[in-house]
């Protein structure tokens, strides 16, 4: 296999400002805590004089330049500069700039730091324990696996292509929550008329009625938890360590519990023994579980294979006839919802909620069949967002694959592919 070092494809580290530069020189200033693998947050990004900037602000950066953080390099807080800016760009010292002896091998050299060959070598390269971190001296011995100058090109050009893939379902995902964000306000302030659409407040404002909740439909009533559940109890409560096994009854805790279901990853469990002497926070089918420490107010439906599961320090409600658990988690999860629990808590300082707030927890209630309309809508939204998630996924795992493959050199990429 064919290697050379970043110091011989790149010019390491340029350009730096120094004493020659004008003290009211204008620039953008990108530190370190802006970039997450790859992605630039120009938004976490300020406008900076010379005489006033951080003193790490001293990289000049110009289009085609790579980033390679130094700081911490296992975060893999790496980007490329795909444009010019209007103002002069400046990077953090914490940053190793690579600019590319040929202009055409930005892209390959962007792709190889974040491969595992790279990794390994900046990780046996790391020095000190609490900030590790590698030095100029040390990036420009890095080896990349290295073939002719066209195939580095193809290479760039097919992992692009998936980059760019990549960012448009992430565009898609992004578009799809905010107009389901946008949807279950609307579906929870106006909810929906016998023919299926939303009521309009302002051509018929005889239709809706204000509340401790604000402007609802009147046909609507506003309860506590308490009335509509037939009972809200707290999972297990005493330290659960004592009771774990290697297997046996799944027991959720908080990081379990996600707005868009349960998250099977990281379970513990409980023998069946354990389970029936803690009954009182046994899960059954159709339970609304809510996290109640740490960040309390997400909540979700425990599904049909989880009835019989236990859960720790988790608030159990379990709905009457007269609310769908589906509707109560979206209820909860919704601002409306959560506003509340903030207000009772006192913010996210206290970062606790009890089962006694729980059943104070006022919810705007419309009748069954309306529940029911307004819940396959955002049921509807949330298909085409886990779709979309799960195209993300597959995107993610066949570029590791060809990252793997191409730019070991295991795999050869055909003279076929265009370039560019």
């Amino acid at each position: 296999m064919s290697t050379q070092t970043l110091d011989s494809l790149c010019t390491i580290n340029p350009e730096a400002l120094g004493a020659a530069t004008p003290m009211d020189m204008e620039f953008r200033y990108l530190d370190i805590s802006a970039v997450t693998k790859g992605r630039i947050d120009w938004s976490a990004t300020q406008l900076w004089k010379y005489a006033d900037a951080p003193s790490r602000a001293r990289r000049r950066l110009h289009s085609g330049d790579i980033l390679l953080c130094t700081v911490r390099p296992g975060l893999q807080a790496h980007a490329r500069i795909c444009q010019e800016e209007d103002t002069s760009l400046v990077g953090s010292t914490g940053f190793a700039v690579l600019r590319p002896n040929l202009a055409g091998d930005s892209g390959f050299v962007f792709h190889q730091i974040f491969g595992d060959l790279v990794a390994a070598q900046l990780r046996a390269l790391e020095t000190g324990s609490s900030y590790p971190a590698v030095n100029e001296d040390d990036v420009r011995r890095v080896r990349v696996f290295c073939p002719k100058k066209e195939e580095r090109w193809r290479i760039a050009a097919v992992l692009d292509k998936v980059d760019e893939a990549i960012a448009k379902t992430e565009a898609v995902i992004a578009k799809l929550r905010q107009g389901r964000a946008g949807m279950l306000h609307d579906l929870l302030t106006r909810g929906l008329h016998q023919n299926g659409q939303l009521r309009d407040p302002i051509a018929h404002p005889e239709q809706f009625q204000d509340s401790p909740l604000g402007c609802i439909p009147r046909e609507w009533t506003v309860r506590t938890c308490q009335s509509l559940c037939r009972e809200i109890v707290v999972g297990i409560v005493v330290k659960p360590a004592q009771y774990y096994v290697e297997e046996g009854v799944p027991v959720l805790r908080s990081a379990n519990v996600r707005e868009d279901g349960i998250q099977l990853s990281d379970l513990v469990f409980i023998s069946s023994e354990s389970n029936i002497q803690l009954s009182k926070s046994m899960l059954h089918t159709d339970d609304v579980v809510m996290v109640r420490t740490g960040y309390p107010g997400t909540t979700c439906v425990v599904p049909r294979h989880l009835d019989g599961a236990n859960c720790v320090d988790l608030i159990i409600s379990r709905p009457g006839s007269e609310i769908a658990p589906r509707f109560l988690a979206l209820w909860i999860n919704s601002t409306f919802g959560k506003d509340q629990v903030l207000r009772v808590q006192g913010g996210l300082a206290q970062q606790h909620f009890n089962v006694g707030e729980m059943k104070t927890l006022l919810v705007a209630k419309p009748q069954p069949d309306e529940q029911k309309a307004i819940v396959e809508q955002i049921d509807a939204l949330d298909s085409d967002i886990q779709a979309a998630t799960a195209e993300q996924a597959k995107l993610i795992v066949l570029k590791s694959g060809l990252m793997t493959d191409l730019l070991t050199g295991r795999v050869r990429v055909p003279e076929t592919i265009p370039i560019g």
